[in-house]
């Protein structure tokens, strides 16, 4: 995890000051970017280059939620050119689906599982599954558009500063769940929306873990100013 910031000796001084104040508890409540001259940030929909769909939108809703906590500091959803900064948010993963979702525990079919494959030869199906991806931030002061297409590009990881990069961090991530499997030897037999549950399932995995690296996202920000 890499996080690159400006002025350190502005911030070093600041914590001294901080530290020497007799009494004084530091609030992590206010908004840590006072000192870079940000007091609105723009939060556009994150890009999804991911293999996992709709993704995009609960990361980009936590994240701006995480930020909203901080007194001091607006947040504005959508792209807005008049705010004091920008924070792009790029969802990436490995490029196959299987490289990224795997299966960690299967179960052989038998009983009444056994008796809704029908006359399929038995197989080990699975009940347990886990997924990696990451999230790289980037807070990006007043850019210009030209700027903001060129640092979320492919030639943006070559960027290793710039003025204008407040931080940059990567957050890597990774959640799991469990599959149901119910038979479907009937007709009101309940494996009849195993597909339906199993993608709930998934879903709702996946909002808890964007939720997680929204509250990492502010250990980023603490950490870092």
């Amino acid at each position: 995890m890499k996080v690159r910031f400006f002025y350190p000796s502005i911030v070093i001084l600041a914590m001294i000051s901080l530290t020497s104040c007799s009494g004084y508890h530091f609030n992590t409540n206010n908004n840590p970017l006072i000192g870079y001259d940000i007091r609105t940030v723009s939060v556009p929909m994150f890009i999804n280059r991911s293999v996992l769909p709709q993704l995009a939108a609960p990361m980009t809703k936590e994240i701006t939620l995480a930020l909203n906590d901080y007194t001091g500091l607006k947040v504005i959803s959508g792209d807005n050119q008049n705010a004091d900064a920008v924070l792009i948010g790029i969802l990436e993963s490995k490029d196959h689906y299987n490289d990224v979702v795997k299966t960690t525990q299967t179960l052989f079919t038998e009983g009444d599982i056994s008796k809704s494959i029908g006359n399929r030869s038995p197989f080990y199906y699975p009940v347990q599954t886990t997924y990696n991806f990451a999230l790289r931030i980037i807070l990006i002061k007043r850019p210009s558009p030209e700027e903001l297409a060129l640092f979320t590009s492919d030639l943006g990881r070559m960027i290793k500063v710039h003025p204008k990069i407040v931080l940059e961090d990567t957050i890597n991530l990774s959640g799991n769940f469990a599959r149901v499997a119910s038979p479907t030897n009937t007709a009101t037999a309940p494996g009849e929306v195993n597909f339906v549950k199993n993608k709930g399932i998934f879903d709702k995995s996946l909002q808890d873990t964007c939720y997680q690296a929204a509250q990492t996202f502010k250990q980023v920000v603490l950490n870092a100013f």
